[in-house]
């Protein structure tokens, strides 16, 4: 595998090339390359033409644009309206789900319970996420916290469906987790799911809960799959899943077609269980998925088969400082559902903490540059009909400084500041984008 600094020099070249004209950039920020910075195009508000930034759009209690109203079920759902995707909140306002992943207090994480100390703790948080225009609360967010405040944020729900169902597996199987594969194929896996699940009734009535992610970045792999099941042992449900596809086809050795279409048949099985035994214990929520990443995004027959039964694909989206607007347009038509973009970032090295030893983003030199670059990358967001939101990666420094506040909860203020300006003028930005495409301005 090329080391970190290999994939940001190569994908320095694939982000010129995947520019969108749409957007001439004026403004820079400073991409760390190979031990040196070199100057990327930022496009920020100042930069589009013949667009007013106006006043704050009227949102309604859950952040959905009070502009317009459809149905209000009580909860989330999607709605393709005009030819653009929507979340629709639960009053039946449409939204763009603006979040941020891990709000918890210090390293507490998903599983920080309520008490009075983490309750003004989530009454601060949610206050300035609230005032700087976010309305979600992402993945690893402290949801008993959230959900227990007077005035909560949306938040989401994540299960880790397989490394549970693993650790249970292995008193079954001797081989589990000698390979980066999953198990929808045990004839238990369905009802572990079931039994799983049964905890996501404690919340299948509240309006707050944006959605459920089963999973965080599973494996899936497309090369060399069918080998990889096969070699379990005989008796393994993994090796007689992978025997059976090879008889039915009536082939003795995988090739690529063989492995494409395995792919898609274990994608199917695991999203097929996963979201039945989820929607039998909660069928108010939005299923958001397994926050693809990697390799996943690769194989378009992940996107087809995730596609049937997800309400929503998650995108954990990394090594692209301008977002493919053809590509990600593409994901949503093989699926058939919204694109939401659940991971990015970019780090400063102005933090004082490492920008080259741990996590996916961005290096950056300051503040200065991710303030830019979230302008950047989420106006180029926003002009894509099938994207209905994204979540920044996190909310608080730990490693390294993916933060929006440091360890001591202090603001990056010139980030917060450049957040809110997108937020406030997200719809109205909406309207100026779609008045572009349909008028072919470039």
């Amino acid at each position: 595998m090329p080391s970190p600094r290999f994939r940001q020099t190569f994908l320095l070249v694939l982000c010129t090339i995947t520019w969108s004209s749409l957007l001439g950039g004026k403004e820079s920020a400073d991409l760390l390359v190979k031990d040196e910075y070199q100057k990327m195009v930022c496009t920020t508000l100042s930069d589009l033409e013949g667009f007013a930034t106006g006043p704050q759009a009227r949102v309604g209690l859950y952040g959905g644009w009070k502009e317009i109203r459809h149905e209000g079920t009580g909860f989330y759902r999607i709605e393709k309206i005009s030819g653009r995707w929507w979340t629709v909140d639960p009053e039946g306002y449409p939204m763009i789900c603006m979040g941020v992943n891990s709000v918890s207090p210090e390293d507490g994480g998903p599983d920080t319970l309520a008490n009075e100390q983490t309750l003004l703790w989530g009454k601060d948080a949610t206050g300035k996420l609230r005032k700087f225009g976010f309305n979600t609360a992402g993945s690893w967010s402290s949801s008993d916290v959230i959900r227990k405040l007077d005035r909560p944020v949306s938040y989401c729900l994540r299960w880790n469906v397989s490394s549970h169902y693993r650790n249970d597996r292995k008193k079954r199987h001797a081989a589990t987790g000698e390979y980066p594969v999953l198990y929808p194929f045990d004839p238990k896996f369905e009802s572990f799911c079931e039994r799983l699940f049964e905890k996501a009734r404690i919340t299948n009535d509240d309006p707050w809960l944006f959605g459920h992610f089963s999973d965080n970045e599973l494996p899936f792999r497309e090369k060399g799959i069918v080998e990889l099941y096969l070699s379990h042992p005989k008796d393994d449900p993994n090796h007689l899943a992978a025997h059976k596809f090879l008889q039915d086809r009536k082939v003795k050795k995988a090739g690529w077609k063989e492995d494409r279409d395995f792919l898609e048949l274990v994608v199917d099985t695991y999203y097929r269980k996963v979201t039945s035994a989820l929607k039998k214990n909660d069928p108010n929520h939005l299923y958001l998925g397994t926050r693809l990443h990697g390799r996943a995004l690769q194989s378009e027959q992940i996107f087809v088969a995730a596609g049937k039964y997800a309400d929503v694909i998650s995108v954990n989206y990394y090594h692209r400082w301008t977002p493919e607007k053809e590509r990600i347009e593409n994901w949503s038509a093989l699926a058939g559902k919204p694109i939401l973009i659940t991971e990015w970032y970019a780090m400063a090295e102005d933090s004082d903490l490492p920008v080259d030893e741990f996590g996916a983003g961005f290096p950056v030199r300051t503040q200065a540059d991710r303030a830019k670059f979230y302008q950047h990358f989420s106006l180029g967001l926003l002009q894509i009909p099938s994207c209905i939101g994204w979540h920044w990666f996190k909310y608080r420094d730990s490693r390294n400084n993916a933060g929006i506040v440091d360890k001591e909860s202090k603001a990056y203020d010139v980030l917060w500041k450049s957040m809110k300006q997108i937020h406030h003028q997200a719809y109205s930005l909406v309207n100026y984008f779609d008045h572009q495409q349909e008028n072919n301005i470039e």
